[in-house]
């Protein structure tokens, strides 16, 4: 099979440790992150990650179970575009979506700024995915390596959408194809608004009143312009009594945008 580096040679001129690729440093907000994971009972064992999305057995098993659907649903998309795409993941965390999208027979390549779950997701799929720490917008990428940049639960990280697609669109082959997916997507700047005020509280309430600075709602609107748009997947205004009868996505939205 081949490695990361036989797909992007470029790689070769960062530096790995721990099995990371440094493409870039750490985020500040890292500690901010990390206390919130653990806040939440989200940092997970090796095993635990090994097995994703079944987690059956996890505080928060319907979440993954609405995850697992996603990524079915993703799969098939990508299937339909190719086999062996080249994926940019970014808001990769403990690399499980990259491990499963690898075993697809795709080349991914998982990025994410904080380090201790990119360093896990090393640790866990050591002959699958390739990994690397740093931040979309300031990583020096070439441009048009990959077949489709995903944000699966990370757009939220970025606090200007339309920066974070354009630089996306930067690295993307003729054609490529962008994923936002797993992220809640507010039809309005004012619902957008009032769940940023939600999370403000949230985070002082888990006591990381910092994180709410590093945590942005978006609204449909901020990506309709930044190309050809398809919504695969929005929320029905019963989306929570649809999802415990496992017919539904949940909260979640799936945007695929096209070329500009």
């Amino acid at each position: 099979m081949n490695t990361g580096l036989d797909v992007w040679p470029w790689l070769m001129l960062s530096p790995m440790v721990n099995g990371v690729l440094r493409l870039g440093p750490s985020s500040p907000a890292s500690s901010l992150y990390a206390a919130v994971r653990a806040s939440e009972r989200r940092l997970l064992s090796d095993d635990q990650v090994r097995a994703l999305p079944h987690g059956k057995d996890l505080w928060n098993a319907r979440e993954w179970a609405i995850r697992a659907r996603s990524m079915v649903r993703l799969k098939k998309v990508l299937k339909a575009q190719g086999t062996g795409l080249q994926l940019l993941e970014v808001g990769c965390g403990n690399g499980w979506l990259s491990g499963n999208l690898q075993r697809d027979g795709h080349h991914v390549l998982g990025l994410d700024p904080f380090t201790e779950e990119v360093e896990q997701a090393a640790r866990v799929f050591p002959e699958g995915p390739t990994f690397a720490l740093g931040d979309l917008l300031s990583t020096t990428i070439p441009v048009a390596v990959f077949d489709s940049v995903l944000f699966p639960a990370s757009i939220q990280y970025f606090k200007d959408p339309v920066a974070a697609i354009t630089k996306a669109r930067m690295h993307l082959k003729p054609h490529g194809t962008i994923h936002v997916l797993d992220s809640v997507i507010y039809a309005s700047e004012r619902e957008a608004h009032q769940a940023n005020m939600r999370s403000s509280i949230y985070f002082s309430g888990i006591g990381v009143p910092k994180m709410a600075s590093h945590y942005h709602s978006h609204c449909l609107d901020a990506f309709r312009d930044l190309g050809a748009l398809h919504i695969l997947e929005r929320p029905s205004a019963r989306w929570h009594w649809r999802s415990m009868l496992g017919r539904s996505n949940g909260p979640f939205t799936h945007l695929i945008i096209g070329p500009a």
